[in-house]
């Protein structure tokens, strides 16, 4: 244990033992002043301080709420996002699509090609396999 926490150990016993001799009055005047003290302190609710030696102070807690409109924002933002990867994932397909078209449409094929059953199970089939 370090002199610092060997002094804060003594220094409590100490004040506990005068809060014990204390007068009413005096403690009443006490309790008061420290309610107004920390009326004061701009502390979140819920959070907790401990006043170390030397009069530092350290919050824990309590101070990391997020506000509801921050988070719809940011439920917001992803939805956002979402929508247009999947706009952009389907430009990309179209496109992709174009060029078989085109490149199809440009190829010298009798016209009775098209209408031949076959060939349009084959274009099925190996347009599904370039995905």
């Amino acid at each position: 244990m370090s002199s610092e926490e060997q002094f804060a150990r003594h220094l409590c016993r100490v004040l506990d033992q005068g809060t014990r001799t204390i007068d009413t009055s005096i403690a009443e005047r006490l309790r008061a002043a420290r309610e107004r003290a920390l009326a004061h302190q701009p502390i979140a609710v819920g959070s907790i301080s401990i006043v170390g030696a030397g009069g530092t102070v350290a919050h824990l807690g309590g101070g990391d709420e997020k506000h509801p409109l921050r988070t719809f924002i940011a439920i917001l933002a992803l939805l956002l996002g979402v929508c247009v990867a999947y706009y952009w994932n389907g430009f990309d397909q179209a496109t992709e699509n174009e060029e078989i078209d085109s490149a199809l449409l440009a190829d010298e094929l009798p016209p009775n090609a098209y209408l031949d059953r076959g060939f349009q199970a084959w274009l099925e089939k190996h347009s599904r396999a370039g995905e």
